[in-house]
């Protein structure tokens, strides 16, 4: 038997990066996925190379109704993750509204939503599973805003441990990861980032997709992991 067989997962922000590999990885293992995100296109082509079965669901995370809607399609699930980042790296003030609105959906009002749902939809000895990142404990220049966000995670996956018991809740924390995340980077200068946190990390390279995948798999199949966060990134913290 497969490890997940029969079980359904709800992936938001499956069209690409983490939670597209999640998805081919749990698709591997039997589930049935459930790929959500802004474009439609995107979560096509992740279906298409997935060997089980797949629903495909365009939606704006951060609106009720939108969630509320792909839910009601696809029925009960067993885990919902979310990889959804639309993240901004600038100076604070340099940061326009627009900037921070689009941060907020994709970190803070998405973990609202994803809660709010989970009370309705998920599988009594299901689990959530956030993704936030290394700038909530190492802000750089430039991740203010990003680090606010990544720790809004922390916060509300303990409210939501206890409110949703026995429920699981639980984030990833990766660290830098060769990802769609860094896709509006000129390529020599994404290259020469990635080479230098590199050196800087005891492991010696940077995270791959497949690293946040595996890990993200083996919290939602251990059911005794709970609140808690796991730190996916390469020693970036004590670098």
């Amino acid at each position: 038997m497969k490890r997940f067989d029969q079980q359904t997962l709800f992936i938001v922000g499956g069209g690409s990066g983490m939670g597209a590999e999640l998805a081919r990885q749990a698709s591997a293992q039997g589930a049935r996925i459930a790929l959500a995100g802004r474009r439609r296109e995107r979560l096509d082509t992740v279906a298409a190379s997935l060997d089980g079965p797949v629903s495909v669901h365009p939606l704006d995370i951060s609106r009720r109704e939108s969630l509320e809607a792909a839910l009601n399609e696809v029925g009960q699930v067993d885990h919902i993750v979310s990889t959804a980042a639309d993240l901004t790296f600038k100076p604070f003030i340099e940061l326009t509204d627009e900037d921070i609105q689009r941060t907020l959906d994709s970190k803070i009002w998405a973990s609202i939503q994803l809660g709010r749902a989970a009370h309705h939809y998920l599988a009594p000895k299901g689990s959530l599973l956030f993704y936030s990142g290394v700038a909530a404990y190492r802000p750089a220049p430039g991740a203010s805003l990003v680090s606010s966000a990544n720790h809004w995670l922390e916060g509300i996956m303990n409210g939501l441990a206890v409110e949703l018991a026995p429920r699981r809740v639980n984030v990833i924390s990766p660290g830098v990861v060769d990802s769609a995340t860094w896709d509006g980077m000129d390529e020599s200068a994404r290259q020469t980032m990635f080479d230098e946190t590199a050196r800087t990390l005891p492991v010696g390279r940077i995270g791959q997709v497949q690293d946040l995948a595996t890990a993200g798999l083996a919290i939602l199949e251990n059911g005794y992991i709970d609140a808690q966060v796991l730190h996916v990134d390469g020693g970036g913290r004590i670098a």
